[in-house]
């Protein structure tokens, strides 16, 4: 196997790279490419499992942009941002006066998505009660918005996402089996990004290069040494958390080139953000040394590391013992590339 050479990867060069930013020098994701390929004209659900951060979304979107229905719609639902009591009105719409504050009617996510995909993020938050609905939109296509005396036909593929054990949670009696059985019609794994350290050199450059024309920075280079630290270091929070670093060396680190010195900046807390080989952590600042804000900062990203490690990823359950709403626990965990 071809192994990505950082001067290489540095300057562009390398190969490797498949639609919507997906790299694929390491095995692991070759084959999960090449299982795309497979699937995505033939219209079966799919469901992705992954750690948080992997990139499942993306590999939702070629899924669809390489089947019949890439001319369609490609519509997004994270399951985990709605609010349990407004899921069946989101998920399947509602007609004016259904329920309180309802003024006029709405189309929900499935109709929105008829005749393309519809990506049903988080699909292990959806609530238990409303599980029975969808399992019936996906196998006769239809549909009843909240308050209509009438049945919608609908024309939709279902990709969905987890980063949860859905077996796990049926035998826990939280998600249904026949549900379940429906979704993985079709299986396949995101792997993290620390067992696919081949990809990662050219997904820095390709982040550089994105996050540089949005920043409005001319030309963004990572060196090979900085490679090198990077491909070393360890990622829990997988390409979202890389994507997080690389976004704060080009906004902290002056000049076009960034070298191995710029990793300084991106686990200053040593709260184990990435937890790197000794080089690495040695050239963190202590704590204490930092100003207040990246203390505070580093603290409550420590905290909230911790409790989602406490409940085994359940994002809810986290937010519950912080005692902070779902969403802002989200806010949180994107601020701090653990989600």
């Amino acid at each position: 196997m071809r192994r990505t050479n950082l001067g290489e990867a540095e300057r562009g060069d390398a190969g490797g790279v498949a639609a919507d930013g997906l790299v694929a020098e390491s095995p692991r994701m070759r084959r999960l490419l090449a299982d795309v390929a497979r699937i995505a004209p033939r219209d079966v659900t799919v469901l992705l499992r992954g750690e948080t951060g992997t990139g499942k979304e993306r590999v939702a979107s070629l899924l669809h942009a390489r089947s019949r229905r890439a001319a369609g719609p490609l519509v997004r639902c994270n399951c985990a941002a709605i609010a349990a009591e407004l899921a069946d009105a989101e998920l399947f719409g509602a007609v004016r006066g259904a329920f309180t504050g309802a003024v006029e009617s709405r189309r929900g996510f499935f109709s929105a998505a008829d005749g393309g995909t519809l990506v049903l993020d988080e699909i292990g938050e959806l609530p238990r009660a409303l599980q029975p609905k969808l399992l019936r939109a996906l196998q006769e296509g239809e549909l009843q918005p909240v308050g209509a005396g009438r049945v919608e036909r609908v024309d939709v593929r279902v990709v969905a996402c987890t980063n949860r054990d859905l077996e796990a949670e049926v035998r826990a009696g939280r998600f249904r089996e026949d549900l379940y059985y429906r979704l993985a019609v079709v299986e396949l794994v995101v792997p993290p990004l620390r067992d696919r350290r081949e990809d990662l050199p050219r997904l820095a450059v390709d982040l550089a290069r994105e996050l540089g024309q949005r920043f409005g920075v001319e030309r963004v280079r990572l060196s090979p040494a900085l490679l090198g630290r990077l491909q070393q270091a360890d990622w829990p929070g997988n390409v979202r958390q890389l994507e997080n670093a690389i976004a704060r060396m080009i906004a902290l680190c002056p000049g076009p080139v960034l070298g191995p010195e710029a990793i300084a900046v991106v686990f200053p807390t040593a709260s184990g953000a990435a937890r790197d080989t000794a080089p690495v952590a040695r050239s963190a600042p202590p704590l204490e040394e930092l100003p207040l804000r990246a203390q505070l900062d580093g603290l409550e990203r420590r905290v909230i590391a911790a409790m989602l490690a406490a409940t085994g990823g359940n994002q809810s359950a986290a937010a519950r013992r912080l005692g902070l709403a779902r969403t802002v626990l989200i806010d949180r965990l994107k601020k701090y590339g653990l989600l």
